[in-house]
């Protein structure tokens, strides 16, 4: 299956507190004719957060309602709370020149990889395993049980790197803005992205 009108879906997976989230925001801003698929989840807002812009927040007996509607291309259980990505929020309007990112976890994109095969698909790799778990205890966002859970679970993921497209080390900021920058430039003239109705006009 792919995109309606073919546009590109860019998935940006990695591990918690890897940054990927960060790399998107500036992605929004920096690279036109592209937009955030805006996914549901069960967990509260965090500070900051505002519903329907980073995520709709609902509760667990509403996002099993869509479970059972298959409204959603991917969903999953992270930390005891469900994450989904809603068919719609993929679909393109007519006539648009836009572009999905699609920031997910890796069970997520691993379902995204199976539904929708044309997905560009990149991980976010941390600089080493000391700076994640900084970055983890540095949010203060979790407990430190938490914070020990997702460190652990992130090193699992992160043997998952060689099933996606490309791999980006989150060095330093600048850099990763950079090369994710690059490889949503160069997916979008990939000759087999061409449509050929344009070719010669």
């Amino acid at each position: 299956m792919s995109l309606a009108g073919e546009k590109l879906l860019f998935v940006v997976s990695g591990p918690s507190g890897v940054g990927k989230s960060t790399l998107c925001r500036h992605i929004l801003k920096n690279v036109p004719d592209i937009r955030l698929s805006v996914s549901y989840t069960t967990r509260k807002p965090r500070s900051g957060e505002t519903d329907g812009k980073e995520y709709r927040f609902i509760s667990e007996e509403e996002f099993r309602a869509k479970i059972s509607e298959h409204a959603f291309a991917e969903y999953a259980e992270v930390y005891g709370r469900l994450y989904g990505t809603p068919w719609k929020e993929l679909e393109q309007e007519a006539g648009s020149n836009t572009d999905v990112l699609l920031d997910i976890d890796v069970q997520g994109a691993r379902q995204v990889m199976k539904t929708l095969q044309k997905a560009v698909t990149v991980f976010i790799l941390p600089p080493s395993l000391e700076v994640l778990r900084a970055r983890l205890v540095d949010r203060g966002t979790d407990t430190p049980d938490e914070q020990n859970r997702r460190f652990q679970k992130a090193q699992d993921e992160m043997r998952s790197y060689t099933e996606y497209q490309y791999t980006i080390r989150n060095e330093t900021l600048e850099q990763a803005i950079e090369e994710l920058q690059a490889v949503i430039v160069a997916e979008r003239v990939r000759t087999t992205h061409v449509d050929p109705a344009h070719v010669f006009r």
